[in-house]
């Protein structure tokens, strides 16, 4: 599973990258009901295709992603055609360049689903 860093209230991991040899990935955490990796970022100039990070491909659990869009300026109809080969496909209304902000998450499939409620209390 890596090591685990615990800071307070945040958690740092780092694990082997599972894709390039001899590198491994820092990661810190959101809280929630899984464990998850994401990305984000802007999308513009006439791009239709978002690539999503290399190490996905054998990070992230088979259909558990999820992509949220934000469009910036005007109103562009985009939809999300697909998600496939590592890559999420958009379209907009014909026309209509995209310009959006997204952010995408998908469930890790390198460790064990969480058991969200357990009995006991902490102490």
């Amino acid at each position: 599973m890596g090591n685990k860093n615990e800071i307070g209230k945040f958690t740092i991991m780092k694990i082997n990258h599972p894709v390039e040899e001899g590198k491994s990935l820092v990661y810190g955490s959101l809280d929630g009901p899984e464990n998850s990796v994401y990305c984000r970022g802007r999308l513009k100039g006439g791009k239709k295709v978002i690539n999503l990070p290399i190490e996905w491909v054998e990070l992230v659990r088979p259909g558990s992603v999820t992509v949220s869009i934000t469009p910036v300026g005007s109103f562009q109809d985009i939809i999300i055609k697909g998600v496939s080969d590592n890559q999420v496909k958009l379209e907009a209304r014909p026309g209509v360049p995209i310009d959006c902000h997204y952010f995408i998450i998908g469930e890790r499939q390198d460790v064990p689903r969480l058991e969200v409620v357990q009995d006991g209390n902490i102490t």
